[in-house]
């Protein structure tokens, strides 16, 4: 069930102008030499002081070394540590989160979807061999048995692989789908619906057999219609959300594709959009939509109430130069920051609906 969160106009209105200080908190201006082992992002908080912090950021990964550190043997043996085409982040692009809590990320760049376990401290690059390698990854899912459903427009397909990078299906023949920038997996795991952008659609396979079951939407700005729709998200009562980039706004319809809502709209107040990449929906109803030219991530309560965002544009830690990818997992989200070559973990330190 989704929790409803009311907001006293006047309330919200002193949260916005608190969080827009938070682009150029103390945080970024203090001395950061810090003792070893101290949490070198411990001054990064949204409300800064001298409000109760909401929300901090927990870790900032470019790539391997930030996860499993350099290799010790390997700088005494050759002076630096061996190198792959996927130990850093080149262009990423979407981010979720496995049953294990384990971040995954496509790179588009290099052709990989990277694994980080932070809690192993380990890395995997998957999807780089095989019969049908992934070659443009975009937008991502993942189900509850740990099978990734990776949209790769350089196939005009989505390949779905398992949790070792062992290829499991193949979803969309020859002419089934045009620009494939998502994919998610309904609720009851039997079809998967995928975001065909430049079609303007959302098309509809059997998650089982990988046939084709139908789609829904045509170009326009009415109600179900779409304007370049980038990104799919189920919400805990089995709504879609869709973000329907170019018209500003994510729609939120019914998986048969009846329109049942919408939030957003073009402008530059808050709650509104200029380009929305990405949508996330947690198990509360909470709903995060990146927007690339804000470079932030704005939550919205269950009744599209904008409660908070994070970030802005910079290249220090908590701002973004290009946010895209969006995923959640309990009291965590991540965010991809396609420009910055790098992922941005966040936690929220208080209950999420707390006033």
């Amino acid at each position: 069930m989704k929790t409803r969160s009311h907001v006293a106009p006047g309330a919200l209105v002193l949260a916005v102008v608190v969080l827009t200080l938070a682009v150029a908190t103390a945080a970024e201006a203090k001395d950061r030499k810090k003792k070893p082992g101290a949490d070198p992002y411990a001054d990064y908080v949204w409300p800064p002081p001298p409000d109760k912090p909401r929300i901090k950021l927990e870790a900032v990964i470019a790539g391997r070394a930030d996860v499993e550190g350099e290799s010790k043997l390997a700088k005494a043996l050759i002076g630096v540590s061996p190198k792959t085409p996927w130990d850093d982040l080149h262009k990423p692009f979407a981010v979720a989160f496995d049953p294990q809590g384990r971040i995954l990320v496509t790179d588009s760049g290099s052709g990989a979807l990277l694994r980080f376990d932070l809690a192993a401290r380990k890395v995997d690059a998957l999807g780089t061999s095989g019969a049908q390698p992934l070659r443009q990854p975009l937008g991502l899912d993942v189900g509850p048995d740990g099978t990734a459903y990776v949209a790769d427009v350089g196939q005009a397909k989505v390949l779905a692989l398992d949790p070792e990078g062992k290829l499991l299906a193949v979803y969309g023949q020859p002419g089934e789908l045009v620009n494939p920038t998502d994919a998610a997996l309904s609720p009851d795991g039997k079809r998967l619906f995928v975001a065909d952008s430049k079609a303007n659609r959302v098309v509809i396979f059997d998650a089982a057999s990988g046939t084709r079951l139908g789609d829904f939407g045509k170009a326009g700005a009415g109600p179900g219609e779409f304007s370049f729709p980038t990104s799919l998200a189920f919400g805990p009562e089995g709504d879609l959300f869709v973000v329907d980039q170019l018209n500003c706004r994510v729609q939120v319809l019914s998986a048969d594709g009846e329109f049942r809502d919408q939030f957003g709209g073009q402008g530059t107040g808050v709650g509104k959009f200029v380009r929305p990449k990405d949508v996330a929906v947690d198990e509360e109803g909470l709903i995060y939509v990146t927007d690339t030219a804000f470079n932030n991530v704005q939550i919205f309560a269950p009744d599209f109430l904008p409660l908070t965002f994070v970030g802005s544009g910079g290249e220090t830690p908590g701002r973004f130069l290009g946010a895209s990818g969006v995923g959640v997992s309990g009291d965590r989200f991540a965010v991809v920051d396609q420009l910055g070559h790098r992922l941005q973990v966040f936690r929220f330190v208080v209950s999420k609906t707390a006033q």
